[in-house]
């Protein structure tokens, strides 16, 4: 427990009466408490900053008593709907039947939480970036799915409509006890046999699991699950299961650079100048997509030749390490500039998308401009998953081969140099012993130097 010096206030925010939730809808439907749902905030009055929880609550008022309800999910239509629901049973039973249900349930799933609970819980204490907390939830959801077969109803890509809804209610319906080792250890098994006999299916499918286990594990980790009020099962989840041996990740060049940059001149900046800075800003600087995305013509620094990335309203990085100056050549720079008098908006990258950095799903701005880029890349054969991050791979490889990995790993802002090793040190010209001239014999004037029979 914490003490009562340290302890933030919580902070409520009500709809006003005026509200048109309130007189839209009657309280018999679900837009109605749609309106009225709150996220808690926790904040102090002595500096004025304040941290919003994802989880919904409602307050309920009726005959003169009033009670708030937290709920778990984090879906706004469920929410809803379970405040609707529990409006309905406090006319047809009564307030004190309804407490009596709802509390014996609070205090059931602190001993023996669902899978959503168990969100709900982490989503509020462990101060995730909200899309590294989607990541790492779907993840857990997807091997949940698998593990117990929950096909039925609504899809998981069913965004627009009430799918994912539905798959996400099912899989959080799930009893975190019932996730064993021993379960994820056979799913584990399972999908990696399902990808077949072929090398290549094999390495892909275990580079998957791994990815699904790494996230999925990070939910359990002790730095969050000590702050969290729920009981966690023994063992956990992922405890004693191993990561899969996927093979050597390391980047192996297969582009001629400067046949790539003249192409992509000729092609790409007069037609498609935005796919061109693009391009640009991938190979030349290593920047990522989302900061390519989210990148500001005042990032530039066109005197010292340096791009400041760093975390803006609209951009939010991957890590504090990515936060960094980077060095750019000067005729890399003359090139955007010339691009930037043609520019009308404080973006580098143009597009009639508007930037939405709050955003639960994966969403960019300048995605018709990414697709774009992609199929003239794959059209010069560059056939990677990501050919635009293989432009960054390729910069790295590079830096590291000239200059190093450490050099590679600072231009890269990578938060672990092991990072830069496994993936992107690859040397792109290969060095050998120099042995072979052994196998040429010597000048005879050289006859003299070589050791006697």
């Amino acid at each position: 427990m914490h003490s009562s010096k340290n302890r933030r206030e919580t902070v409520e925010v009500l709809p006003s009466d005026s509200s048109p939730a309130r007189n839209k809808f009657p309280k018999t439907h679900v837009n109605f408490w749609r309106g009225r749902l709150r996220r808690q905030r926790y904040g102090s009055k002595t500096d004025g900053t304040y941290r919003e929880l994802q989880a919904f609550y409602v307050r309920i008022y009726h005959q003169g008593r009033e009670r708030a309800f937290t709920f778990h999910t984090l879906n706004e239509t469920v929410a809803a709907t379970d405040a609707r629901d529990i409006y309905l049973s406090i006319l047809k039973e009564g307030w004190d039947a309804v407490l009596r249900r709802h509390e014996s349930a609070a205090a059931q799933a602190v001993d023996n939480p669902t899978v959503g609970q168990f969100f709900t819980e982490v989503s509020a204490k462990a101060g995730l970036r909200i899309r590294t907390f989607r990541n790492y939830a779907n993840c857990f959801r997807t091997i949940i799915a698998e593990v117990f077969k929950l096909r039925g109803g609504g899809s998981k890509f069913d965004y627009h409509g009430d799918g994912n809804v539905q798959w996400r209610t099912r899989i959080d319906a799930v009893k975190l006890t019932k996730i064993t080792p021993a379960r994820i250890q056979a799913w584990k098994v399972a999908r990696i046999k399902a990808a077949g006999e072929s090398p290549s299916a094999q390495r892909s499918a275990k580079r998957t699991v791994n990815s699904y286990i790494r996230c999925s594990r990070a939910l359990f980790s002790r730095k969050i699950s000590k702050f969290i009020n729920i009981t966690l099962p023994e063992p956990l989840p992922f405890e004693g299961v191993e990561m899969e041996q996927s093979g050597s990740m390391k980047y192996q060049s297969t582009i001629v650079v400067a046949d790539l940059v003249t192409a992509a001149k000729k092609d790409l900046k007069n037609e498609h100048p935005e796919a061109y800075k693009i391009f640009l800003l991938a190979l030349f600087t290593g920047l990522r997509r989302n900061e390519i995305d989210g990148l500001e013509w005042s990032a530039l620094d066109w005197q010292g030749n340096v791009i400041h990335v760093k975390n803006t309203d609209v951009l939010h990085l991957k890590s504090d390490e990515s936060e960094a100056a980077v060095a750019v050549d000067a005729e890399v720079m003359a090139e955007l500039k010339e691009l930037h008098k043609l520019s009308q908006t404080p973006f580098v990258i143009t597009s009639h998308r508007p930037p939405r950095p709050d955003s639960e799903l994966a969403y960019y701005r300048c995605e018709p401009h990414f697709d774009s880029l992609t199929a003239w890349l794959r059209g010069r054969g560059i056939t990677a998953n990501k050919p635009i991050h293989e432009l960054r791979k390729e910069l790295g490889a590079l830096m590291a081969s000239k200059h190093g990995i450490y050099a590679a790993s600072h231009l890269l802002r990578h938060s672990d140099i092991s990072t830069t090793a496994r993936h992107y040190a690859d040397q792109k010209h290969r060095v050998t012993a120099g042995l072979g001239n052994l196998l040429v014999d010597a000048p005879s004037g050289d006859r003299s130097e070589r050791p006697k029979k």
